[in-house]
């Protein structure tokens, strides 16, 4: 609960000072370069989260492999982190503040599963369908996930739309089921 509790307040910082410096936009974009560069470079991330590893090292890392690609306040940001030794909560950090951007940006993402790929006319339809239906601009992510044989999972928020071949089977099984014990 405390890292949680840790975690927001940084969010709220981070976005309160972005967006008195008409900077919310360069932050998300920086903050989004910055998980790239985490998942790219395996090395970066081992010494970056490693608790061993001396902060003046860390902070030289972040002036001369991530500085160079972000502004300012998100340099200043990540020092900070540093320097406060969270940085076990540094990608926690970031998604908070993305989900806070989509937020304010009217940004919804989806993730979509299905048991085979869906064509780009499918996958362009049931956007425009998610989209209607949540009044906001939809960002889709797909996943395949053959055990539902057929249909399509939407998750977006905390909503969970299952359409899925698997789910109808396992709601037809219970009601034959119920229906047999009566």
């Amino acid at each position: 609960m405390k890292e949680k509790t840790v975690t927001l307040g940084y969010v709220q910082a981070l976005f309160e000072i972005a967006k008195a410096k008409n900077a919310f936009q360069q932050t998300t974009q920086d903050l989004e370069k910055v998980v790239e560069l985490l998942r790219e470079n395996h090395e970066l991330r081992k010494v970056l989260f490693h608790p061993a590893i001396p902060r003046e090292r860390k902070t030289q890392l972040v002036d001369s492999i991530l500085a160079p690609h972000i502004s300012h306040l998100v340099g200043n940001f990540l020092r900070l982190i540093i320097d406060k030794r969270r940085e076990k909560v540094l990608e926690r950090i970031m998604y908070e503040y993305k989900s806070i951007a989509d937020l304010v940006g009217g940004i919804m993402r989806a993730t979509i599963q299905t048991a085979t790929p869906l064509s780009e006319p499918q996958l362009s339809r049931l956007k425009q369908a998610l989209e209607r239906l949540s009044e906001k601009k939809v960002e889709t992510s797909t996943e395949i996930n053959p055990k539902i044989l057929g249909g399509v999972i939407v998750r977006m928020g905390n909503k969970i739309i299952d359409g899925s071949i698997a789910s109808r089977l396992k709601n037809l099984r219970r009601r034959l089921v119920e229906v047999r014990v009566a």
